[in-house]
């Protein structure tokens, strides 16, 4: 399998940040992206076991995260 490339883009109405990534149909969110870096490690191996995806065992992912500030003039 590739690696993994997950975006995370942070959802200030509900204060958290988003995961998706269609491939392996992952969907999730997390109040900081330490703890969100935590459920990844724990859901990703699930869902590729779970979408027959084949792994050499090591699953590999990058996380991008995403957020809209902004700056006052």
């Amino acid at each position: 399998m590739d690696e993994l490339t997950i975006t995370a883009v942070y959802d200030e109405e509900g204060r958290v940040w988003v995961a998706i990534e269609d491939s392996i149909g992952l969907v999730t969110e997390a109040e900081s992206l330490e703890v969100l870096g935590y459920k990844l490690r724990e859901m990703i191996p699930e869902l590729v076991q779970l979408n027959q995806r084949s792994s050499d065992g090591r699953l590999r992912f990058t996380l991008v995260s995403r957020r809209t500030l902004e700056a006052f003039v």
